[in-house]
This record gives C-alpha cells, structure tokens and sequence, in this order.
C-alpha cells in the first residue's frame, strides 16, 4: 500500500504523547467483478478499500445475499464478491465494506413501520443478515446509508397524523430499532467497523433519533470498529480553511448530543470520514457549479486531499457515479462487462486523479497548519468544542431569539427592537406567540448556523431567527466577515447594519453559492477593543434556513486571540461545560 507521509509524522516526533493514524481511503460504490480478481495489485496503489453495495437493507439483501438460509439469494453476488474481497486483502486493500441503504420509496419511517413490532423483528433479521454476511465474505465492516427518506425524518411530515400516538413514541420507536439492529448486527459481527452515510450526527429527529441509539449500542459493547460519519460536505471544494474543520464537525456535534458512556466512547471509537467528489463539476446535476479548466479543479482537489489527509483520524473517501478505480478502455469494459460513462478530458482526469490519490505530498501553507495545531489541541483535550470553533473564527454558542414573524409576511410579529431591554427573560412576541432569549450550542467549526436544527426543523418555514453572540478583541482589527445565507440575512456590528440581504428571491435563495462556497461575500469590519456586539437575522422563507459567518484578517485566515463571549451579554448562567476551562 502506498505510503502517506504527512505533517502528522512530525506531530508524532513533536508531541510523543499523542498519535494520529495515517487516514484509509475508500471509494463509493462497486459491485463484484472480475476485475478485482486480475487487477487487485493495481487497485491497492490507490485505494485501501471499497464500497461494496446491495441496495436496501429489505429488498437488497433479500436479492443480493438471502435470509437465514430460508430465503436463499436470488443471484451469486455472494460468491463473486467473496472472490474479489480474498484477492483484495491479498493484494492490502483490507478497508472495504459491505453498503446497505434505505430506499427513498420504501416504508420506513412511518407511522407503521415505526410503531410495528413485526416490522422491528423484520429490520433485525435482515441487519442480522448483513452482519453476518459482511463477516463470512470477509469485509472489514458495514456501512449504512439512512439518507433518501430524508423528508419524513421530519416531525411535521404529513404522514404524522398523531392520532393515536405522539411525537415522544415516535422518536421512542425509532430509538428503539436503531439500538435492536445494531444489536443483531454486532451479535454476528462484533468487530465490524460502521459508517453513516452521509454521516450527519445533528440531523432530522427520528434519523438522529434512530443513528444515535446505535451508537449507544455500540458503547454499550465498547464495540471496537467504532462509528465513522461518512461527511459529504467535503464534497465540494469549499475555501481552505473550511476543509481543515470539516473532520471535527461531527466530534462536536457529539458532545451536544451524547453524554456519559456513549460520548466517552465516541472520543475513543469514533470519527468524522470526509467524502470527496473528484468529478462534482461534471456529476453534480446543479446548474450553477462554476465549470473551468480541469488543471484548476485538479490543482483543488490536490490541497483538498492533502489538507484532509492532514486532519482525518482514520477514514477519508471518494464518491463518483463512475467507476473510478479502473482506467476506461475499450478492451477493459469489453473483457470484464463494465461501463463507464465517457465524458470530455476522461482520458487525461481520471489518470490525475489517480495521481493525486498516490500523492504524498504535504500541507505548506503556514496559516492552515497553525489550524490544523489547534485541530490536534482538541483531540488531546487542551481545548473544548467552543473554543475550537472561535479558533477558526466563528461562535461556538448563540444567543437565539425566535421564532420570530418573517418581516415580508408577518411583519406585526417581527419586534422592531428587541435589544430595549436589559432583562433577556422579557417576553418577545414572536411568530407563534411569546418568546424569550436563550443560549444555542451551534457547535460549528465550519462556521455554519444551522438555523432549522434550533428548532429541530419543526415548523421552520416563514420565519425569522435573531441570533447574537460578543465579539471579544483586544486591540483596534480591521477583519473581514464571510458570509453566506438562506433565505435573507441582516447583519448589525455594535448597531450598525454592516450587512442587509433581507429581501431575497420570491422562491427562496440557497446557502450554498454556486454549488460549491459556503461564503458568498466578504464585508470589511472594523473590530474595537473589548467586546463588539453582533447580531444576525435570519430570515427563512421554506426548507433550509440558517447562514455561514467566520471572522478573518484580510488574508482570510481566522484571527488569533478573537473570542466570541456571551457571558457580558447573556450574565445568567455560568461558564458552558464544553469550554476546557
């Protein structure tokens, strides 16, 4: 297997105490194929292992791998992949895993399936399948993909009637089957390394509810494979500084929603495994992606590798609708039944992807190094989730007012001042009716508010959010403030508006800008010593809500000694608990 000497050797020589391993790099998806059998030396030159899918874990497994023996595998994907993964590990590829989803158009969740005991002894027997199938073929491990019934993860979906059941049964229900799959799947394979793809530990309650009980579960056992959060932010090529955070996005989400035993466990077990997209320019299906030379966006995905290879702990990966870990030739395809669908430059992209997947070479840049020191100064303990992300110029904690009326739509109900008052527990009217201030965990190093997750996307739509946060510096700075925004945003600093894109398009605006940044613009600020009060609205007119905000010198890298403190602002309560101090 390739060798990848990066800055973390030299952390090893700096720091004897503290370890990082050298990130495996997986590829998303393949099926059994001859290939692998003749050209397994070749495939582990750029990969430690693969993604071997079945589809769905009901009519997939049932088709690709049989139950119990008693409903035996419609075709021999079995015993062709049981031949490719023997000629993988020979050859070193030894990551690769067996995928499992949960089909878009398929029951679950529903009122019926969640509440159905049936339907839980059914999900058992099939993930004890799995389990048991990925150990006999010899995987390294699982990985489960919840993703495509995505809009019915919402409470307010409209196949929730909640008659005859609640919200509370609901989220008990799902908890309930996510610790009794997990369960059957380490009964037959104890050691089984699992990833969650797309990987978001803060999502949609039922999904959180239902991938946070299996990692309980996996506490439970101490379970040695570990969770790993297959992140797919890093799909896009976003700024530097953004990709050295995105592998510690998910460690902090854990420790505001695990506690005890399980967040202990996710500490030990536990990581973020950043997804890439080599070929997003040409596979992504959006239309504003900016499309240029393939040297450039060759160049991007060299530093992305390289910054990532940098922080992940264990697992970084690579998605594609085409079959990259083969150079398409006409003889190739032909031979061994495979196809991949031609686009322009082929030829020469694929063989440089290849490269960059050998590549050994290292983060230079100064700046992102000094981030990535304080990346390692978390895993250590040094530093908490709120300080990491003040390290990289943004809150780690807001204090949140709303929801408030959207000022387009419900202006009565939007409140023209709502800083008249010293008293924070004085009642607002808001969208719904009173509201009051109160303290939001945000817990992004990436720099993203997640507005709807504050209200744990429960009748997020035609709304507004007012957030505030202080930001502490002790000296005179010019800065820039990145940002980017969905629906309309206004930004006040020490009460002038610095900042106002409240009005937006009449349907909608997305936060992502073309496809690719989180920050749209940057606006010059001028920063006093002590504190600077800032606030932002956030206005939401249907689906996602939030916005993107770091804090930079004019080179764009976050500022040392900047703090963001609500303790002036907010003077009840004390200290949070994830602070090291």
């Amino acid at each position: 297997m390739r060798l990848i000497l990066c800055i973390s050797s030299i952390l090893l020589i700096a720091n004897p105490g503290f370890s990082r391993e050298v990130p495996k790099t997986l590829a998303y998806s393949a099926q059994p194929t001859p290939y692998f059998d003749d050209h397994a030396d070749e495939v582990a030159e750029i990969y430690d292992g693969l993604f071997f899918t079945v589809g769905s874990w009901d009519t997939g497994v049932l088709s690709n791998l049989g139950i119990d023996g008693a409903t035996p595998a419609q075709n021999d994907w079995k015993d062709q992949a049981a031949r490719n993964l023997k000629n993988l590990r020979e050859s070193g590829v030894t990551e690769n895993l067996l995928g499992v989803s949960f089909g878009s158009s398929e029951a679950w969740p529903s009122p019926e399936t969640l509440l159905s005991e049936d339907f839980t002894d059914k999900m058992v027997r099939h993930f004890q399948q799995v389990g048991q199938s990925a150990k006999e073929l010899g995987f390294r491990g699982v990985s489960i993909d919840p993703e495509y019934p995505y809009p019915r993860y919402e409470l307010d979906h409209e196949v929730y009637t909640y008659e005859g059941y609640t919200i509370d049964d609901l989220l008990n229900a799902a908890a309930k089957q996510g610790r009794e799959v997990m369960a059957a799947l380490l009964d037959e394979f104890p050691d089984a390394v699992v990833f969650l793809l797309p990987g978001e530990l803060w999502d949609r309650p039922i999904v959180r509810a239902f991938t946070t009980a299996m990692i309980e579960t996996m506490a439970d056992r101490d379970a040695p494979g570990g969770m790993h959060l297959g992140y797919e932010r890093a799909y896009c090529l976003l700024d530097p500084v953004s990709q050295v955070a995105i592998p510690r996005v998910g460690d902090c989400a854990a420790e505001a929603l695990l506690e005890g035993d399980t967040l202990d466990y996710w500490k030990r077990r536990c990581t973020v495994a950043p997804g890439v997209w080599p070929l997003h320019m040409i596979e992504t299906g959006a239309k504003d992606y900016p499309v240029r030379p393939w040297n450039e966006e060759l160049a991007e995905l060299q530093d992305q590798m390289r910054i990532l290879r940098r922080v992940a702990k264990r697992y970084t990966w690579s998605y594609s609708g085409r079959p990259l870990w083969y150079l398409p030739t006409e003889e190739t395809e032909k031979k061994y039944g495979l196809s991949s669908s031609p686009f322009d430059d082929a030829s020469s992209v694929i063989p440089e992807w290849r490269r960059i997947l050998r590549d050994e070479g290292e983060v230079q840049d100064l700046g992102l190094l000094r981030l990535a020191d304080q990346i390692d100064r978390f895993d250590r303990g040094e530093i908490g989730a709120i300080e990491l992300c003040e390290r990289f110029g943004t809150p780690g904690e807001w204090l949140v007012l709303g929801p408030l009326g959207n000022p387009h739509t419900q202006p009565e109900r939007f409140p023209e001042k709502p800083f008249d008052r010293a008293d924070w527990n004085w009642p607002v009217h808001g969208r719904d009716g009173v509201v009051r201030w109160f303290r939001f965990p945000n817990l992004e190093p990436l720099g993203t508010a997640r507005v709807r997750a504050i209200y744990d996307w429960d009748h997020t739509n035609d709304c507004s959010t007012l957030l505030a946060t202080t930001v502490v510096c002790e000296a005179e700075q010019e800065a820039l403030l990145w940002i980017g925004w969905d629906d309309g945003v206004l930004i006040t600093l020490n009460g002038e508006v610095v900042f106002d894109r409240s009005d937006y398009p009449k349907r909608g605006k997305g936060m992502l800008y073309l496809d690719r940044y989180n920050f749209e613009e940057k606006i010059p600020i001028q920063l006093h010593p002590g504190s600077n009060l800032m606030t932002v609205t956030s206005i939401n007119s249907h689906g996602v809500s939030g916005f993107n905000l770091r804090v930079t010198d004019l080179d764009g890298y976050p500022i040392e000694g900047i703090d963001f403190d609500l303790q002036e602002s907010f003077p009840s309560g004390e200290v949070d608990h994830r602070r090291s101090d």
